[in-house]
């Protein structure tokens, strides 16, 4: 039923999206007849006809535009008594059709269900010259008549994304919660004071009713003014905040603008498309899907919680007190007792795991980076399949030669950070070599041997296809960031690979213990290390600023944990509301196909976030996958893209062709025809250049992972 299910949504897809094409056609096509212009055919899709349908004629498997020549022909030999195999213009053809009564235009129904068009007598896009004296001709309307059939494509779409985004919300936009969730530590959200269950009321003085807005307006924001937000925080008052999106320090071209705040949960599973992907897939771990679809959380450590799904308001309650228990927790589980989907109740623990900063691609603590542990395998068909297993302690790696395997490493690394592992595994994959990793499993040292990093990942770099956390347990010092307290340490090349045993004379156990014990105070602290040259303990001295004691009180803890969105339904039952709610929406999202372009010339928004026919429709289909409201929010949307779209003054498409119009209007002639037929071909070039480019870009999105 699920397969079927799927089949189903991106069926609706692809009608849906056939459906705002044929809709922007159909703009053409009324205007035309309304202005008197000859429409020789009205097609949905592209290609030979499939069927079709022409007045006098009727319905036809193929075209009927043989017949309707057939007919003309014989009507016009009858009344001039010429040879029946004469040849007769289109303009003959045409006005003996008309008298006949046979219908001007062909509906059809085309093979390929891409797109339509229009066809005009004396309009041709890739045929400047394609005039015609005719009085019903495209090109002996006045100026006005052509602007009016040019646009009406685009004004059909703005009124179709209208009507669809009051459907969508009388029938309920089910969406993520504008609500903060995780906030990153040294993020522009945490500087500004935005704190975790924070409801996100205004940007800039714009409503944010669900996270996607939230989303969108950071992404698109000017990275040269801060946003002033106001939010509603989970003690009820609200506050007005103002923070400054940036690209993170490390971020991939394609990243936008961000704050460093993620969305909140519900304390129930997820529906199976919020996992992303089924809740049986070997890429998630068991500690990933400990609460599946259909299961509610009910208390927290033994304490009861709201009902989840009830209100906002209590799942943002219960939110806060998830991620209090996760920070109050110092490395230990969380017990949580769960109602599962057949009535029965469990309890399950939940692993807390350190939290990067927002400008910190190597995390440490006062500079003492950890070593790496494998979180889960990305795909079966990843290197480290069935050989890496969650929990393993990564505590080497030994780079062969190519085709050397059998003999000696050329390079073995031992106790390096994250960043320095990944970086010597995709070295390795660059080159075609193979690796040994070494990990620490259940306390017994285990040696992985020749694995080849192949698996392609973003930015043309190369893994194992093993997602990756921290080793929190052992306070292993697997590296020294510079400009840090650690970095002060006399002798701080001798610390790679030492054990803090003790700080101030309080034994340590795990990086929580030196997070607390150096977050107590500025000042000196005393370390005590077992280091690898070392035959005894010896104690070194670090000194912590007050910003470096605020710092470590920042960091924080997230989990694995897949967890349902904290979902806002907007819904309305009166029409007139609806549809307000939509030409609001409409216009903000024209709006902001507009700004991201100035964005993407400004260069703030990567031009790699450009989306082709094939991403598109690959992000459509995971819209229709999360149920009728997104598909639905998904066709309003592309509807009023492509009413921007097709109304960019760039030759080819409608805004192009209204240009000429304009120019034609001023000058009181029309533009030559050669220097139509330039610029045309400027154009074509350019949407061509264009699809390649965007193709790329999905080929690359969706074969780079």
């Amino acid at each position: 039923m699920a397969i079927l299910s799927d089949v189903f949504s991106v069926c609706l897809l692809v009608l849906g999206f056939g459906f705002v094409i044929f809709w922007h056609e159909l703009g053409h096509f009324l205007a035309a007849k309304w202005v008197g212009i000859r429409v020789k055919q009205f097609a949905v899709g592209m290609g030979h006809a499939m069927f079709s349908w022409r007045k006098g004629i009727g319905f036809k498997v193929g075209s009927t535009t043989k017949e309707y020549e057939r007919r003309a022909k014989e009507l016009l030999a009858k009344e001039t008594k010429d040879a029946p195999d004469k040849e007769y213009t289109e303009l003959e053809l045409f006005h003996a059709g008309d008298r006949l009564g046979l219908g001007q235009t062909e509906y059809r129904l085309s093979w390929l269900p891409i797109g339509g068009y229009v066809m005009m007598l004396g309009q041709e896009d890739s045929n400047p010259e394609a005039t015609s004296d005719d009085p019903q001709s495209y090109s002996k309307k006045s100026v006005g008549a052509r602007m009016l059939v040019i646009s009406a494509g685009v004004i059909m779409n703005i009124i179709l994304a209208g009507v669809l985004f009051m459907f969508l919300f009388m029938y309920g936009f089910r969406a993520p919660a504008a609500v903060a969730g995780t906030v990153l530590p040294g993020s522009p959200a945490q500087i500004a004071g935005i704190r975790t269950g924070d409801l996100l009321l205004t940007f800039n003085g714009k409503p944010q009713h669900d996270f996607t807005k939230v989303q969108l307006n950071i992404a698109l924001a000017s990275p040269d003014e801060p946003l002033k937000i106001r939010v509603r925080h989970a003690d009820g008052t609200e506050q007005d905040l103002e923070a400054q999106p940036i690209r993170r320090d490390g971020a991939t071209s394609r990243e936008f603008l961000a704050l460093g705040v993620a969305p909140a949960h519900a304390l129930e599973g997820a529906r199976p498309f919020e996992f992303g992907k089924d809740p049986e897939h070997p890429d998630l771990t068991n500690e990933n899907r400990q609460i599946r679809p259909g299961d509610v959380v009910t208390a927290i450590n033994g304490q009861p919680v709201l009902e989840p799904g009830k209100s906002v308001d209590a799942d943002v309650k219960n939110w806060v007190a998830f991620d209090n228990a996760l920070q109050a927790s110092h490395g230990k589980p969380i017990v949580l007792t769960v109602r599962r989907k057949d009535g029965k109740t469990d309890t399950v623990n939940v692993d807390s795991e350190f939290l990067p900063g927002f400008n910190s691609p190597r995390f440490a603590i006062a500079g003492f980076e950890l070593r790496p542990t494998v979180a889960c395998i990305i795909a079966k068909d990843a290197p480290a399949f069935d050989k890496l297993k969650p929990g393993d302690v990564i505590q080497a790696i030994a780079v062969h030669r190519i085709g050397d395997a059998t003999t000696a490493p050329a390079d073995v690394k031992s106790n390096i950070p994250r960043t320095e592992f990944t970086d010597q595994v995709n070295s390795a994959g660059q080159k075609g070599q193979t690796v040994d990793v070494t990990v620490l499993r259940a306390d017994k040292v285990v040696v992985i041997p020749d694995l080849h990093p192949n698996y392609s990942l973003p930015e043309d770099r190369k893994g194992l296809g093993a997602a990756l956390g921290y080793d929190d347990s052992h306070p292993v010092i697997a590296g020294v960031l510079d400009n840090t307290p650690a970095a002060g340490i006399k002798n701080r090349d001798d610390l790679k690979g030492g054990v803090i045993k003790a700080i101030d004379g309080k034994a340590i156990e795990s990086w929580y213990d030196v997070r607390d014990a150096l977050a107590t105070k500025a000042g000196d602290h005393t370390l005590t290390l077992a280091l690898p040259k070392s035959p005894k303990p010896v104690d070194r001295t670090i000194s912590l600023r007050p910003q470096d004691v605020d710092d470590l009180k920042a960091i924080r803890v997230t989990s694995a944990l897949v967890l349902g969105d904290l979902p806002i339904v907007r819904k309305t039952g009166n029409p007139l509301v609806g549809l307000s709610w939509g030409v609001g929406e409409t216009r903000d999202l024209m709006l902001q196909f507009y700004v991201t372009i100035q964005r993407m010339i400004g260069g703030s928004v990567s031009s790699k976030n450009l989306m082709g026919p094939v991403g598109i429709f690959h992000a459509g289909s995971r819209f229709a996958f999360k149920g009728n409201d997104w598909l639905l929010w998904f066709l309003a949307m592309i509807s009023a893209n492509l009413a921007v779209v097709n109304f960019l003054p760039i030759p080819v498409v409608d805004g192009g062709h209204f240009v000429f119009l304009a120019i034609e209007k001023i000058r009181g002639k029309p533009v030559s025809p050669k220097i139509q037929e330039y610029a045309l071909k400027f154009g074509l070039i350019l949407i061509l250049g264009l699809i390649i480019f965007v193709t790329s870009n999905d080929i690359g999105r969706f074969f780079g992972h």
